[in-house]
């Protein structure tokens, strides 16, 4: 007897074991990959940020909360971080407001010109980077750009874009958001057709029409498409203006167009300062991610998962 049920329990028990463990096998590359570049890294980034090393010297000088102390005192830095939330700003005026009000136009023009739309406002995202930030460079020409020279034919003074502190920043800041605003418009159009069309009907009988069926139905039931949108806008804001500034001014004139990940990229590869370019990656992963973390809260309160 006790045969008998020692072998349904091993055989029971074996199956348990291979139950619990066959999912964490299908996670296991995604787990390397991201252990191996993005966890490990900046694991090394921290350990980083407590030496100064020159990137070319074999050893570093442990200075522990040295560079941390020297980026929180330096005025330079919190004027960098008030244009990195600039940065942001625009970003989510370019890459998350007019992509999903362009998404709502899109609908009330008919199925005729929807296509014809969809391929308009998405070319920007297949020109590369580069290429969309040299077309942009000619737009803002000070002489014989475009932009000038619409600006004359009204009547208006000519402005040196590129070149002057006031506009500068706002000027690179278009060109991140126009090039990458495609890709968020087609997923707020996307999450705008999965709206199911009873619930819009039902609001509609019950007399909900313009701003009330908008805010009352259409944005609750939009709430996960939005927040997709609206953090993939904060956490791609530096990135997406890496390459405009790198072309158009390289955090000038006078640093006035910088951001905190161009400063990294500038302090640790050009100047090699890199215990300091570390401390500065460091405060600005803690800083996005509380950012997202934020967000992510005051929008999850109006999130629907039962639908």
């Amino acid at each position: 007897m006790s045969g008998k049920s020692f072998v349904p329990e091993r055989t029971s028990r074996k199956e348990y074991w291979k139950g619990a463990t066959q999912p964490y096998l299908y996670l296991l590359p995604a787990l390397l990959f991201l252990g191996l570049f993005i966890y490990w890294p900046l694991v090394q980034v921290t350990i980083l940020s407590f030496f100064r090393w020159n990137l070319i010297s074999p050893n570093g000088t442990f200075v522990g909360l040295d560079n941390f102390a020297s980026l929180l005192t330096d005025p330079k830095f919190f004027g960098v971080l008030l244009q990195t939330l600039l940065y942001i700003f625009i970003a989510l005026l370019g890459n998350f407001l007019l992509p999903v009000g362009l998404a709502m136009l899109t609908l009330q023009v008919g199925r005729r010109y929807t296509d014809l739309y969809q391929s308009l406002l998405f070319t920007p995202t297949m020109v590369a980077v580069s290429v969309g930030a040299l077309l942009w460079q000619w737009i803002y020409l000070p002489t014989g750009g475009l932009l000038n020279t619409l600006l004359s034919v009204l009547g208006l003074p000519e402005v040196n874009w590129l070149n002057d502190p006031d506009t500068a920043l706002g000027a690179v800041g278009v060109v991140a958001a126009w090039q990458f605003m495609g890709f968020n418009y087609l997923i707020s159009l996307a999450g705008l057709r999965a709206v199911p069309r009873e619930d819009l009907e039902a609001a509609r009988i019950d007399g909900a029409t313009g701003w009330p069926l908008l805010r009352w139905v259409i944005i609750p039931l939009l709430m996960p498409t939005l927040l997709f949108v609206a953090l993939t806008s904060i956490l791609q804001a530096l990135p997406n203006a890496f390459v405009p500034i790198e072309i158009l001014t390289r955090g000038g004139p006078s640093d006035s167009s910088d951001n905190l990940l161009y400063t990294i990229y500038r302090d640790g590869f050009q100047f090699f300062q890199v215990g300091e370019a570390s401390a500065e990656a460091v405060v600005t992963i803690l800083l996005l991610g509380g950012a997202a973390i934020w967000q992510f809260r005051i929008l999850d309160r109006s999130l629907n998962y039962e639908r």
